[in-house]
């Protein structure tokens, strides 16, 4: 993990890039070489903007090694997101650590199907080269309120065989409309087999997909982000059950076999336990749920 200290003084973590993708979705990349030089598809990193700051993770959603340069994409959605919208080049971050977590399950599977909305368009996008570059067929089902909320289009489409759009004009449909399109896919499941379904979407979504599944036996990888503090263990604020027995989404996951997770009542209750009205994501909401 890195975190540089040059006699008594940390050293800050300079912003070389900063993309507004779309409306309150950005991406920053931070000058980080140890970072960038391990960081895996699926991984994250947790950031402090200043000394008064708190940890927040994001999932990697891309990295540079010549350049020693990591990337994340972030929702604007509070006091931090919105600090993070207003740095630019130049501008400095107190702490920045990782690569944090377990990498993502990358081999040959055949017909890989992916579910992604919010952040997840930007952050499945390493997942998906590596997919690639084993020879997996993927269909990507993108998740969004209107055309304005995608983003990553290009590099989506380049390494998706087939790509869906799940597109409506209200958030509270999202839900139906994407488990549509998974829907005709399994349908169609005896034609054109799907060997692997990997999710990076509302956890909500994670869960019906989860369950569609199930009958027909086809591993469904879920990432999940539970509420989280520590980031290394230590303070269970992301725990799960999985298989009846307590994992931590922070050194267990990210990913998670979706048909093993137990308790998504109390994951989506304690996701939801800090949103009000003052979190608009509307682009990015399943069923009136401010959460992604």
């Amino acid at each position: 993990m890195e975190h540089l200290q040059c006699g008594d003084k940390v050293a800050m973590f300079s912003i070389v890039k900063h993309q507004e993708l779309a409306p309150k979705v950005h991406r920053l990349s931070v000058q980080a070489p140890v970072i960038a030089e391990k960081a895996k598809p699926g991984q994250f990193v947790i950031l402090i903007t200043d000394d008064k700051g708190e940890r927040v993770p994001f999932t990697i959603s891309g990295w540079d090694r010549e350049a020693g340069t990591v990337d994340f994409v972030f929702i604007e959605v509070g006091a931090t997101t919105r600090k993070l919208a207003t740095l630019g080049p130049g501008d400095q971050l107190a702490h920045f650590v990782g690569p944090l977590g377990l990498p993502a399950k990358i081999d040959h599977y055949g017909h890989v199907v992916t579910l992604l909305s919010g952040y997840g368009l930007a952050a499945m996008v390493p997942i998906l080269r590596a997919l690639k570059e084993q020879d997996n067929r993927i269909t990507s089902i993108l998740q969004a309120p209107d055309q304005e909320r995608l983003f990553e289009m290009e590099t989506l489409t380049e390494l998706s065989d087939e790509l869906v759009l799940a597109v409506g004009t209200r958030g509270e449909h999202m839900t139906e409309s994407a488990t549509m399109a998974l829907r005709q896919l399994l349908g169609n499941h005896r034609r054109v087999p799907v060997d692997r379904v990997i999710a990076m979407c509302s956890i909500c979504l994670m869960r019906v997909a989860s369950e569609m599944t199930r009958p027909l036996a086809i591993k469904t990888l879920v990432h999940l982000t539970p509420v989280m503090v520590d980031g290394t263990g230590m303070c269970g604020a992301c725990r799960l059950s999985v298989k009846g027995a307590n994992r931590f989404a922070c050194v267990h996951g990210p990913e998670f076999d979706g048909h093993e997770v137990e308790g998504w009542d109390v994951l989506m209750a304690r996701r939801c336990t800090y949103a009000d009205e003052s979190i608009l994501q509307q682009g990015f909401q399943c069923r009136g749920c401010s959460q992604w």
